[in-house]
């Protein structure tokens, strides 16, 4: 067992739901009418959640049909040394589900009002691609490694940055412009596909 000096960052809003983003496919499943606004600048799509019971999405998530291997991928990485972390744009209440359920470390995101068990309707302002940099490299500092001793797994168009900032970035079942910008490419059903790539962050500590 490692300790813990490096981390992995998952775009997972693009990489856990086969050919679809969680977030707009969540809200497609609690009636959230429109497209997914999680990215806008006013509140309007925040307010499409107001009286949305936190059970609910919970109960949503649990029940999509995502890529095998999650959990095990997370549990790799704690025991190699690397700390899974969530690098995300949606919704922290999404992050924090996958978190808890899969065992990532932490979890960024647009911040979503909840009281009572009832989201309010009242939001963070939108997570940028800067912002989501920047989280990068928080949490980076935290852990007291530069943010290329890490690796980043993505598919998202916004991941191309984040592959820029770090030192292994590994597209996951991405579009040919995104896989153009990371160090390595996987295509496969299940996350563990990733580990084999992965175990390069470990190799360089040895």
């Amino acid at each position: 067992m490692f300790a813990q000096t490096a981390a992995v960052f998952f775009s997972v809003d693009c990489i856990l739901v086969p050919g679809s983003s969680l977030s707009r496919l969540v809200e497609e499943c609690l009636g959230l009418s429109g497209a997914s606004g999680v990215h806008e600048k006013g509140q309007t799509d925040a307010l499409r959640w107001t009286g949305i019971p936190e059970k609910a999405l919970h109960t949503q998530l649990a029940g999509l049909p995502m890529v095998p291997g999650i959990a095990e991928t997370t549990q790799w990485c704690w025991r190699n040394g690397l700390v899974p972390i969530i690098s995300s744009l949606g919704w922290t209440p999404i992050g924090a589900h996958l978190a808890d359920r899969f065992g990532f470390h932490s979890y960024s995101g647009r911040f979503l009002d909840a009281m009572n068990g009832r989201f309010t309707g009242r939001a963070g302002t939108p997570v940028t691609t800067a912002d989501q940099i920047e989280f990068v490299r928080r949490r980076a500092d935290d852990l007291g490694v530069a943010p290329t001793d890490c690796a980043a797994v993505g598919a998202c168009p916004t991941d191309g940055l984040v592959f820029d900032n770090v030192g292994l970035g590994v597209a996951f079942n991405a579009a040919p412009d995104i896989r153009a910008r990371a160090t390595t490419y996987v295509e496969d059903k299940d996350l563990r596909a990733v580990i084999p790539e992965l175990e390069r962050l470990t190799v360089s500590r040895v």
